[in-house]
């Protein structure tokens, strides 16, 4: 018995890698051990607060398209129990 391929959808493709030109954190702290020679430590421009309303959008949006495809899935079997009758 020949078992059948997997449909493969369209998945994600990355285009292009960027690098982000916001320049680092800048704290003063001379004792730390990473601070540089004027006594500024380099933090990562990662904005913690920004970072999560995306994940929160892009959650939401994900729970949007499944929701969208429940529904179509479920008018479309309804419509082929009119069919039957």
């Amino acid at each position: 018995m020949r078992r059948k391929k997997k449909e493969q959808f369209g998945g994600v493709r990355v285009v292009s890698v960027v690098d982000d030109p916001t320049p680092p954190k800048k704290i003063y702290d001379p004792k730390h051990p990473d601070a540089g020679t004027d006594g500024y430590v380099e933090y990562p421009n990662v904005d913690v607060m920004k970072e999560m309303v995306e994940m929160i959008t892009a959650s939401r949006a994900y729970e949007a398209n499944v929701t969208v495809l429940n529904s179509t899935k479920s008018m479309a079997l309804k419509t082929l129990d009119i069919g039957k009758g």
